[in-house]
């Protein structure tokens, strides 16, 4: 088995599911250095800075054209589905009663008026369409948590995700009321969507001029000092604040990438030339916003899991939901027992019934969220960073609906030492 330490840059290709995901262009990220907190940043920079910027409203194509294509429903072409609520509502374009613009980056704090150049507002990496009502709601507050005596704003269930109220924080939105002052908690299934898009907004504008038109930019900066978040008037600000990153740090690992996410991503980058690259590359955000820059090692593609074939360790059965099952990954395609994580790609196929596969470490409690969703019969895919126990092993938590069963294939293409 073949081992050889490598710049994360190459791991993209080695993780994309096929069809599910589109790769960046040839070359796109080669430039960046990941070997500290300080290169992986000004590096990341330059591989995302100057996008080609479009008119916020316009009678050509605008964010309105450009977002019915990022949040289209992947279940309904004809609709799009909103990042607070999960509705899914048919496309009408501007001045509709649904669904306007979220700034998930309040223009308020540091690009408060739109215009020919103010980048950062029109920026569609940063833009969501949401629910009119809880976009209101939501105004500027920060996102962080809300566990005490919070509103609660209840989702949709939509492609076997969303529903349910009464219990915090279920798949509930939460906010300190009309009036009030506080923080915004965005609910479980788009919550790492939301902190991937300022995380970028954080790397993308360093405060510098667009290399192409010279306009000046605002430095935009994650903080967790509420203190400094502040709206900057009427102009674009030098410096502006927005947070809290402890909990958007959080939100990242809590709702990994997924189809849906890399479908935004994908729509907007064929727009404005530059990518979300913490959608593209999310193990890069513990290097450049916590310093963590810990060696990875890619090792030759290898199947680990594979239930299709015979009843075995790393074999069948099926998946039965709700029995969890788990598995030794050290010692096994090349990873060695110091291992403390492993990128993945893994594959559900063969459903009874729509659900979803949670994996994690065998030595923590299941996550309140899913590593790969499913529906009957299709093949669906992702890419992962797994953390595994002190042992090295995985345990997978599926759920089929009508307790069913699914077929797990799960590939490894590289771990963290």
């Amino acid at each position: 088995m073949s081992v050889r330490q490598v710049s994360p840059v190459l791991l993209l290709a080695l993780l994309l599911p096929g069809a599910a995901t589109a790769q960046p262009p040839a070359g796109y990220y080669d430039s960046v250095d990941p070997r500290s907190q300080a290169a992986i940043r000004s590096s990341i920079h330059d591989a995302i800075d100057d996008h080609i910027k479009f008119p916020y409203t316009s009678s050509d194509t605008d964010t309105w054209n450009i977002l019915e294509l990022a949040d289209e429903d992947p279940e309904d072409s004809g609709n799009i589905l909103d990042v607070y609520e999960n509705a899914s509502y048919d496309k009408v374009g501007a001045g509709n009663s649904n669904y306007n613009r979220e700034h998930v980056w309040p223009n308020s704090y540091g690009f408060p008026d739109d215009g020919t150049s103010n980048y950062p507002y029109s920026d569609c990496h940063m833009l969501f369409l949401s629910n009119i009502s809880y976009n209101s709601d939501r105004g500027n507050l920060p996102f962080g948590t809300c566990s005490s005596g919070c509103d609660e704003l209840t989702t949709q269930e939509n492609a076997g995700r969303g529903g349910g109220s009464g219990i915090y924080p279920g798949n509930s939105n939460w906010w300190p009321g009309p009036g009030e002052s506080g923080l915004f908690e965005a609910w479980i299934g788009r919550r790492g969507d939301l902190a991937r898009a300022v995380l970028y907004a954080d790397i993308r504008y360093e405060g510098d001029v667009h290399g192409v038109t010279g306009v000046s930019e605002p430095d935009l900066i994650l903080t967790d000092d509420a203190s400094l978040i502040q709206t900057s008037g009427g102009e674009n600000a030098t410096v502006a604040y927005m947070g809290l990153l402890s909990t958007l740090l959080a939100w990242h690992e809590q709702d990994p990438v997924d189809d849906l996410e890399r479908q935004h991503t994908e729509a907007v980058a064929s727009f404005q030339g530059n990518r979300n690259p913490f959608v593209d590359n999310p193990e890069w955000v513990s290097c450049a916003f916590e310093g963590d820059c810990g060696s990875f090692y890619t090792v030759t593609p290898c199947r680990l899991i594979d239930t299709r074939g015979p009843d075995e360790e790393y074999g069948g059965p099926l998946l039965t939901s709700g029995e969890l099952r788990s598995f030794t990954v050290h010692g096994q395609c090349g990873i060695p027992a110091t291992a403390e994580a492993v990128a993945v790609n893994v594959t559900a196929t063969g459903a009874t019934g729509q659900g979803n596969l949670a994996l994690f470490s065998a030595d923590e409690p299941p996550p309140t969220t899913s590593t790969v969703n499913f529906g009957v019969g299709a093949a669906r895919a992702n890419n992962a960073m797994l953390a595994l126990s002190s042992e090295g092993w995985l345990t997978i938590r599926p759920f089929v609906a009508g307790s069913g069963q699914v077929h797990l294939v799960m590939d490894v293409v590289g771990y963290f030492d």
